[in-house]
């Protein structure tokens, strides 16, 4: 008998599950053992993964899952043909007919074809031609991630900053093949160079041949006889990577910039991946940013508030001195023109925005009676 899987503890959940427990276990499932998520034992989680999808195509359609409830298992891999008999001369669609009625027309009366059942349990021819031999097809490499932090001041002009980070590269010895020359190879043993293994399987069926990738030679054929000396087989190498980049006036917080194949090298020939930097903008305590503007805040006596004054007002640049005039009342804001940050996208500066505060001390006995007197000046009681 095929090997069973039992569909519903693949995706840990009860045999009565509704469609939406289904699919809300499905989605748990897959984010649970993605690959991208598995660096540390990638292959097993990538055959987890198929699992999982597996599982959820036959339990979230409704026929197949009564199908699988009935029978108890999917024949693993795909990729079976029976063995001797012709279509209507007693093969096992003709069981499968003589169980369900059905004909190469509609199956029950979901109208799906028996073809489609047979393909979901047994595979079809075209499944077992899936299984031969084909050279590996180009992979891009992973992309690398790396944060470069910035001070407010210094995205108020192009920078330039170094980051140092590890990337895999080609190996030039063996071209990337991780066979030493790039030519030391042997037709494997395993499935002697046709890239898939057939295997015959009774059944009360009948007898298959269940046909599958070969695991030794991942379905080239072939096999390395001498590792890279230089790679030990890997096809590439670790490098500490050290790079200049620039990055633009007025960025803000969460800028991304992304250099073309500069990750991680590719597989099979293909391109390498990208590094993809993010860019952080730390706060600054005196400003807070509204985009190309920025708000600041200082505190004047009362006194000074009066009578006018001028005040220190720092900038991204250093202080410059400017002119409070008298009666200016608490939470006044006045504009510096041109000198907030870079406009990102057409480069012109914003504005500084100052907010004024008053501070009011309480009057100390000298300061009071001049007060009282200016008080009796302004006609006022107290």
């Amino acid at each position: 008998m095929p090997q069973k899987k039992d569909y519903y503890k693949l995706l840990e959940i009860d045999k009565n599950a509704t469609q939406e427990e289904i699919r809300k276990a499905y989605r748990k499932m897959v984010k649970k053992w993605h690959p991208d998520r598995h660096q540390e034992n990638k292959q097993y989680a990538e055959e987890k993964f198929k699992e999982i999808q597996e599982a959820y195509e036959v339990l979230s359609n409704p026929e197949k899952r009564k199908l699988y409830d009935r029978f108890g298992f999917i024949p693993e891999g795909g990729g079976y043909q029976q063995r001797g008999g012709q279509p209507g001369a007693g093969g096992v669609e003709d069981i499968f007919k003589d169980f369900f009625g059905g004909s190469s027309g509609n199956f029950g009366e979901s109208g799906g074809g028996f073809g489609d059942f047979f393909d979901m349990f047994f595979g079809s021819e075209r499944s077992s031609s899936r299984g031969s031999r084909r050279a590996k097809r180009p992979e891009r490499g992973q992309d690398i991630h790396a944060t470069i932090s910035l001070n407010l001041e210094e995205v108020l002009y192009d920078v330039k900053k170094t980051i140092e980070y590890d990337r895999y590269e080609p190996c030039n010895s063996c071209k990337g093949t991780g066979a030493e020359n790039g030519t030391s190879y042997s037709t494997c043993p395993r499935c002697n160079g046709q890239g898939q293994i057939n295997e015959e399987q009774r059944t009360f069926f009948g007898t298959f041949v269940k046909t599958y990738t070969c695991p030794t030679c991942n379905g080239e054929g072939k096999i390395i006889e001498k590792k890279c000396s230089v790679c030990n087989g890997q096809g590439k190498l670790h490098k500490k990577e050290k790079l200049t980049v620039t990055i633009p006036s007025g960025v803000e917080d969460g800028y991304v910039l992304r250099l073309r194949e500069k990750g991680n090298a590719g597989k099979n020939g293909g391109p390498a991946g990208d590094l993809i930097i993010h860019v952080k903008v730390n706060p600054n305590k005196n400003f807070r940013r509204k985009g190309a503007d920025l708000e600041t805040e200082i505190t004047v006596d009362y006194v000074e508030a009066a009578l006018g004054t001028e005040v220190k007002i720092p900038t991204l640049e250093g202080e410059i001195v400017e002119k409070i005039p008298e009666g200016t009342n608490p939470g006044t804001v006045i504009r510096l023109k041109n000198l907030g940050m870079p406009n990102f996208s057409g480069k012109k500066r914003g504005d500084i925005y100052v907010k004024i505060n008053v501070k009011i001390d309480k009057p100390g006995l000298r300061e009071k009676k001049h007060l009282r007197d200016l008080a009796k000046l302004k006609k006022i009681n107290i």
